[in-house]
């Protein structure tokens, strides 16, 4: 009898209960497998997005390097002198210490090499000749046509586009990122005739280096290039721009979700006995776990929108923030304000004082500019001595040109660097939406159009944009190549 009813309450109770229980742990369990499968899986597509974005802006950084040092008159004059120690100090001792290319190279305009630098120290300008005989798509595409007529218009200032070929090939048998730019004149006085120019190559190797530079700045654990593609979908090939594979970047995957379901497994086992109890412990880990995804993803997001250096926002906040603007501003004028600066006498503050200088110029002027600013205000670095603010809520054009006054005012007066005391001026072009543009590119437009004929009127001033006369399209024409140039010009 006592067999029977304990046959009978486990068939009855007992079995019902735990076969509810198995599989309500066995869909808990599938869920969070489920649950940790989606999470690696975003975090993976996160860390690949990050490094994408990190070898892009490799190129971004070596295309302003090359504008910084080889777009120089005294780079010009150096070259055409054979002032070789010139060379080796600023074109490729400071391009290691500064920029960390591992190899640079002076050509003159029949390719043959003058300088060679390897990791900051001078080699034999001919040590290096093989590996830049197989540069030869680089010099054709520099000697092509199109190329030509690009240098030419950059010379002439009608294009502040830098004629240049920049591509992830292999150097020295090792994959890199390669680029090369011809040799010109910043103020066009002593600029090379079309052809005859030399020519600046920088080299950023792929290797241990920038591999742990992209782990420190991106928090990637572990990443590392290789020649083979690696056993792991935590890969990401390396490609040139006809689509071949160089090498390839892999990292140790975060994993995020088998963290989760690690940290999850005692709670579920205690469970068993208090059921509440786990769930609550488990809710508790969930949200710590969501809240740290949200976290990381916020810090990303940050570090693609801001500017390493001065910390302001980048060009990708730029043209988000004008978007968004655009979008929701009625048609009735004006609405907000697109101020455009670009600072006069900065290349002086390099040229005198040092780089490094430079850098503190910049971060300083953003510190000025900022405590002028409302808290809706957005401030951008659009790079180099190149800012931008977006001013929402005006009621009419006084309110941006009260703004820019008191920028000039603020950026006139000296500042006290680490290497001596300073002085720069700011030309401001203003254009304000939706009563001049409707659109992104007319507004940014108009306001460049504004930044030209402040710096073509003395700089040190701001403009407001106004359409020309129409029975003067040719001066007007005229008068914004002048600017143009003249913005080319050393401050």
């Amino acid at each position: 009898m006592q067999l029977r009813d304990t046959t009978h309450f486990t068939t009855r109770f007992l079995l019902p209960i735990v076969v509810v229980t198995g599989i309500t742990i066995l869909a808990l369990a599938g869920f969070l497998a489920w649950s940790a499968q989606r999470i690696d899986a975003d975090a993976l597509a996160r860390e690949k997005l990050l490094l994408e974005r990190a070898l892009q802006e490799q190129k971004s950084q070596m295309y302003i390097a090359q504008e910084e040092l080889a777009v120089w008159d005294e780079a010009v004059t150096a070259l055409d002198t054979g002032d070789v120690q010139w060379l080796v100090d600023n074109l490729g001792v400071y391009a290691f210490d500064f920029y960390g290319h591992n190899r640079s190279f002076v050509l003159d305009s029949a390719l043959k090499p003058i300088v060679a630098v390897s990791d900051g120290g001078q080699v034999p300008a001919k040590s290096s000749a093989d590996a830049i005989e197989k540069l030869a798509p680089f010099f054709a595409h520099l000697r092509s046509l199109d190329a030509q007529a690009a240098i030419s218009a950059y010379n002439a200032g009608v294009s502040d586009t830098l004629p240049q070929a920049i591509d992830f090939t292999l150097f020295e048998g090792q994959p890199a990122l390669v680029a090369v730019t011809p040799v010109l004149s910043y103020s066009g006085e002593n600029a090379p005739t079309v052809g005859k120019e030399g020519f600046y190559i920088s080299v950023g190797l792929l290797g241990d280096e920038l591999a742990t530079y992209f782990g420190d700045q991106y928090r990637i654990d572990q990443p590392i290039f290789l020649d083979a593609k690696p056993q792991t979908d935590a890969s990401l090939p390396i490609l040139n721009a006809q689509g071949q594979t160089l090498a390839w970047l892999t990292w140790q995957p975060e994993h995020p979700g088998a963290r989760l379901v690690g940290a999850a497994m005692p709670a579920l086992l205690a469970a068993l006995v208090i059921g509440i109890i786990i769930v609550g412990l488990l809710l508790r880990s969930l949200r710590s776990a969501l809240f740290q995804l949200q976290a990381e993803r916020e810090e990303a997001h940050h570090r693609a929108q801001h500017d390493p250096l001065t910390g302001l926002g980048n060009r990708a906040l730029f043209r988000g923030r004008l978007g968004e603007l655009l979008q929701h501003t009625p048609e009735c004028s004006p609405r907000f304000a697109v101020l455009e600066l670009d600072l006069d006498k900065f290349k002086q503050v390099n040229d005198t004082l040092g780089h490094q200088a430079g850098d503190e110029m910049l971060v300083e002027v953003g510190t000025r500019i900022k405590s002028l600013l409302r808290p809706e205000d957005t401030l951008i670095r659009l790079g180099g001595d190149e800012f931008a603010i977006i001013q929402p809520n005006i009621a009419d054009h006084r309110e941006p040109q009260a703004l820019a006054q008191a920028i000039i005012d603020a950026l006139t007066q000296p500042v006290s660097l680490a290497a001596g005391t300073a002085t720069i001026g700011v030309s401001i072009g203003i254009a304000t939406a939706p009563d001049m543009a409707r659109s992104e590119a007319d507004l940014i437009r108009f306001a460049d159009d504004a930044l030209y004929r402040a710096k073509n009127g003395g700089r040190n001033r701001y403009c407001l944009y106004s359409a020309a006369p129409a029975n003067e399209p040719a001066r007007v024409d005229t008068q914004l190549r002048d600017a143009f140039a003249a913005r080319r010009a050393s401050a």
